[in-house]
This record gives C-alpha cells, sequence and structure tokens, in this order.
C-alpha cells in the first residue's frame, strides 16, 4: 500500500490526527499569500521528526499568544497538541510545569 502525503509540507488537517504534539522550531514571520490574497503568518514546527510550515490562523494565533506570550521569539521550543473538531485543525498550548 502506498499513502500519498497530499498536505505536502504544511501541518494541517492532513498531515495531522488528534493527539499530534508539534515544537515550534523558528518564530513566526509574516508572508503574503498569493491565493488568499492576504498577510498571513507561518512558523517551522516539528512533528515525528519531520518539519512543517505552519499558518496559524486567528484562534490558533490567539491561544499560542495567551499561552505563549506576544513575542513570537519566546515561542521558539514550545509545544502545542493537535485536535480535530468539525474537520478542521485546533491547536492547544502545552504550558511547561514550573
Amino acid at each position: 500500500m502506498v499513502v500519498l502525503a497530499l498536505s505536502g509540507d504544511y501541518l494541517n488537517v492532513e498531515s495531522t490526527k488528534d493527539g499530534d504534539v508539534c515544537v515550534i522550531i523558528t518564530e513566526a514571520k509574516p508572508t503574503y499569500n498569493e491565493n488568499l490574497k492576504k498577510n498571513i503568518v507561518d512558523m517551522e514546527v516539528e512533528k515525528d521528526a519531520k518539519k512543517f510550515t505552519y499558518s496559524p490562523n486567528l484562534n490558533a494565533q490567539r491561544s499560542l499568544t495567551d499561552a505563549f506570550g506576544k513575542d513570537t521569539k519566546e515561542w521558539i521550543g514550545k509545544k502545542f497538541e493537535v485536535m480535530h473538531l468539525q474537520g478542521k485543525m485546533v491547536v492547544r498550548p502545552i504550558k511547561e510545569k514550573a
């Protein structure tokens, strides 16, 4: 059996499953998406020893900011868990215990 990687190098519903844990490995960088005709934020994350580009939506950005602060440089090394709700990917930041 051949399993096709239809999601490419992007972290999304197709490249994740419930319970996956991702580690943020770069700070967020704003980019202009020609297809969407708007600015988005991209960051690199690692899941299962593979690197992905992650473009968090506004809800995910709020969740990550609430958990890790506004400076995305401070997010490097932080983790979040992936969940799927109603066909969409949702992230849950994992706070480190003090």
